[in-house]
């Protein structure tokens, strides 16, 4: 499930199912008319890989040392 949660948050920002998608669009094209659904993918793209690598190397992490996620949740 901590996966899951890391992949879904990071995928969140550059997938046009997204409810603020479109909304996002809209105020990039304030500033820049000719902006669409790939001029936003390629700003964040770079973003959500970057929180991708970063939270799953936490989670490698915090996996080696055996950090229990919650209570009563162990890690492995």
């Amino acid at each position: 499930m901590a996966l899951y949660r890391i992949a879904d948050s990071c995928t969140n920002s550059i997938t046009p199912m997204s409810t603020t998608f479109i909304l996002t669009v809209g105020f990039l094209q304030t500033r820049k008319k000719q902006a669409g659904i790939d001029t936003l993918v390629s700003c964040t793209l770079p973003v959500a890989m970057a929180m991708l690598l970063v939270w799953t190397a936490l989670f490698v992490v915090w996996w080696l040392l055996g950090i229990p996620l919650g209570p009563g949740a162990p890690v492995r």
